[in-house]
């Protein structure tokens, strides 16, 4: 089948499609797999499906049963590019301690909260059960850091098969909200060292992508649908029509009516800022399904 068309950012083809992989990490729900050799068997089932349909972008975490399988899938298919996003559970402390402890995240949404305040949050249900006094101090803000020794070797794990990264992917793009963009720009700067295209990981929505757009990313994603963004759509779709740079949409079916390609697709096409989505698969029927109906080849 004839592939989704790619764009070009820094002389360099990125897809306008690509195929996300956190259902197959485990990290975000209940026990998917038995085995490791069942989680790359459908793991690679799905790519394999997704190619087929015209895929040619993937996206890929610091899994490392799924980073085998790409990677020999990449071999296979040298027409595919994929983006790494090799953030979870490292690098990021505060002190000695990881940002991603539990305690740490929540204190994380908790502070951009309340950094924010409640005017521009009325609508975002994400803070619905956030406690605004759980939050760190400016004393503990400074105290962040960036590991580089773990942020060079989470590099080097995806050296050689992936052309882009992800950058500034913790919390609801903490580190930019709570001006710690010094890390952020640290990570660019090891990335480009590595031969890697940095793009911004914005779920911070329209509060963090003017701030991350200043800095050296090729492009930023951002977590947008037709119901919400954060703070919340009409803030969030004002900044990304004055965006500058090309902006990839993530989450674009989440719905609490529901699974509806169409007036998803809709939405987003109205939008010209966005020039490429990341879909969320379960397994091959869900990925013949969806990508077989993404009427995005023309």
């Amino acid at each position: 089948m004839k592939p989704f068309p790619s764009i070009k950012i820094e002389d360099t083809p990125y897809p306008t499609v690509i195929m996300g992989e956190d259902r197959f990490t485990g990290w975000f729900g209940k026990k998917l797999f038995n085995s490791e050799n069942e989680r790359a068997t459908a793991y690679h089932e799905c790519l394999d499906a997704a190619y087929s349909f015209g895929v040619r972008g993937f996206s890929i975490s610091p899994q490392p049963t799924l980073i085998k399988v790409l990677k020999k899938f990449k071999k296979e298919y040298s027409d595919i590019t994929c983006i790494s996003n090799h953030h979870w559970q490292s690098h990021y402390y505060i002190k000695n301690k990881s940002l991603w402890k539990k305690e740490n995240l929540r204190k994380l949404d908790s502070t951009v909260a309340a950094r924010i305040g409640a005017s521009l949050l009325r609508d975002c249900y994400w803070i619905e059960d956030i406690n605004l006094n759980n939050a760190f101090s400016d004393e503990d803000i400074k105290e962040f850091r960036l590991d580089e020794r773990e942020y060079k070797k989470e590099l080097k794990s995806f050296r050689g098969f992936c052309d882009f990264c992800l950058v500034g992917n913790i919390g609801i793009s903490a580190l930019m909200i709570l001006g710690r963009d010094d890390i952020v720009k640290k990570e660019i700067e090891l990335a480009r060292k590595s031969g890697f295209i940095p793009l911004g990981m914005c779920q911070g929505g329209g509060i963090a992508l003017p701030k991350i757009e200043e800095l050296n990313v090729g492009c930023s994603w951002v977590w947008i649908n037709r119901h919400f963004s954060f703070p919340n759509l009409k803030y969030a779709l004002d900044a990304i029509r004055r965006s500058k740079k090309p902006i990839t949409a993530y989450k674009v079916f989440t719905s609490p009516k529901g699974f509806n390609l169409e007036e998803s697709i809709k939405f987003i096409k109205k939008i010209p800022q966005i020039k490429s989505i990341v879909v969320g698969v379960e397994n091959k029927e869900q990925a013949k399904e969806t990508f077989s109906r993404l009427p995005l080849k023309n």
